[in-house]
C-alpha cells in the first residue's frame, strides 16, 4: 500500500511541475472542451485499439491451443484497459488479465500468463518501430546523443525479441538445465515456457498478424494525437510531427513508475514537442497529453461497464483448455 501510495504521489508531483513550468494550462483545456466533436472523434480512435488489441491478444492464445471465445477474450482485455489507467503503468491492466487467464488455463497455465508478456512486448515493438522510424524521418545533421542512443536501443531491443523468438526454446532448455535437480517445479515452469515459445515460433504468421494489429493500435493512438492538437489549436509543429510525440510519450507512459503513466507521459511528450520544435515557443505542450490521458480514460469505461454488469462473467473462468 506504501508502494502504491507513493507512486500516485510522485504522479501528482510531476503533474504539479509541469504546471509551475507552464507546460499544462487549464485555459488550453476549456478551449479543448468547445471542441466536442473533435474530442469524440479522438475518443473513437482510441477506443478503436481495445477490439483490436483483443483480437492480438486472442492469436496469440489460440496459437498455444487455448480456446476462448473472441468476445470473452475481448472483454477481458477490455476491464484491463480500464485498471490500467489507475494501476502502476500501463502493464497494470495486465495483473487483471493475469487473473482471469490464470484461472481459464488449467494444465497451461505457464503459456497462458507467457502469452501476456507477448502480447505487451509486441505492442512496445510498434511503438518502438514507429519511433525509430520518426526518428530516421528526421535530418542527419540534427541528430545528436539522444537520437544516436535510441536507435542504438531500438535495434538491441528488436534483435533480443528475434532471438527470443527464435530460440527462446533452446535458451529455456539451457536454463532448465541449471535448475534440473535443484527445483523441480521452477523447472517445470521453465520447461513450459520453452515449450510455448517454440510454438510461436512455428506460428509465426500469427505473430506477424499481431504485429500489424499493433502497428493499427499505435496509428490509432497517433490519430487520437493529431485530432486533440488540431482541437487545441496550438500551432509549433505539424500534424505529423504531434503525432511522432505521441508515441515517444506513450513508449515513456507504459513505465511502471506511477499510476496509469501520470505526470511521465506529459512530461515525455513536453521533451519531445520542444526537441522537436525548429524555435523555442513556449507552447504548454503537455496540456495535449492530458487531454488524451482523459481521453483515454473516457474510451476504457465500457471495460468498467463489462467487470460490473456482465452477466456471464462466471464463464470467463471456464477451463480454456479442457482436454489439457
Amino acid at each position: 500500500m506504501a508502494v502504491k501510495l507513493a507512486r500516485f504521489a510522485a504522479g501528482l508531483v510531476l503533474l504539479a511541475a509541469l504546471f509551475y513550468f507552464r507546460l499544462i494550462d487549464l485555459d488550453e483545456l476549456r478551449k479543448a472542451l468547445s471542441q466536442p466533436l473533435l474530442l469524440g472523434c479522438a475518443a473513437l480512435a482510441c477506443v478503436a485499439t481495445i477490439p483490436l488489441a483483443g483480437l492480438r491478444w486472442h492469436l496469440l492464445l489460440q496459437s498455444q491451443g487455448l480456446k476462448l471465445h473472441l468476445l470473452h477474450t475481448v472483454r477481458i482485455v477490455a476491464m484491463g484497459a480500464f485498471f490500467a489507467t489507475f494501476l502502476p503503468g500501463s502493464a497494470g491492466g495486465d495483473i487483471v488479465r493475469g487473473v482471469y487467464i490464470y484461472q481459464a488455463s488449467h494444465g497451461r497455465r505457464t503459456s497462458a500468463l507467457l502469452s501476456i508478456l507477448v502480447d505487451r512486448m509486441i505492442g512496445l515493438t510498434a511503438f518502438v518501430v514507429f519511433g525509430a522510424a520518426a526518428t530516421l524521418s528526421r535530418p542527419w545533421p540534427a541528430y545528436g546523443v539522444v537520437q544516436y542512443g535510441f536507435l542504438g536501443l531500438t535495434a538491441l531491443f528488436l534483435c533480443a525479441l528475434a532471438l527470443l523468438f527464435l530460440f527462446g526454446h533452446r535458451i529455456a532448455g539451457l536454463v532448465n538445465r541449471v535448475f534440473a535437480g535443484r527445483s523441480q517445479p521452477l523447472a517445470g515452469i521453465i520447461d513450459e515456457a520453452g515449450t510455448a515459445l517454440r510454438e510461436y515460433s512455428r506460428q509465426w504468421r500469427s505473430v506477424a498478424i499481431c504485429l500489424v494489429l499493433s502497428l493499427a493500435i499505435v496509428f490509432m493512438v497517433a490519430v487520437a494525437v493529431v485530432v486533440i492538437a488540431a482541437a487545441l489549436q496550438f500551432g509549433g509543429l505539424s500534424m505529423v510531427e504531434y503525432g511522432i510525440a505521441g508515441i515517444y510519450a506513450m513508449i515513456a507512459n507504459s513505465l511502471p513508475f506511477t499510476p496509469g503513466g501520470l505526470g511521465i507521459g506529459e512530461g515525455a511528450f513536453a521533451s519531445a514537442c520542444v526537441a522537436l520544435e525548429p524555435t523555442t515557443s513556449g507552447i504548454p505542450y503537455a496540456t495535449i497529453f492530458l487531454v488524451l490521458r482523459c481521453v483515454i480514460v473516457i474510451s476504457t469505461l465500457p471495460g468498467l461497464i463489462a467487470y460490473l454488469v456482465y452477466p456471464h462473467r462466471a464463464r470467463l473462468l471456464a477451463p480454456a483448455n479442457p482436454n489439457h
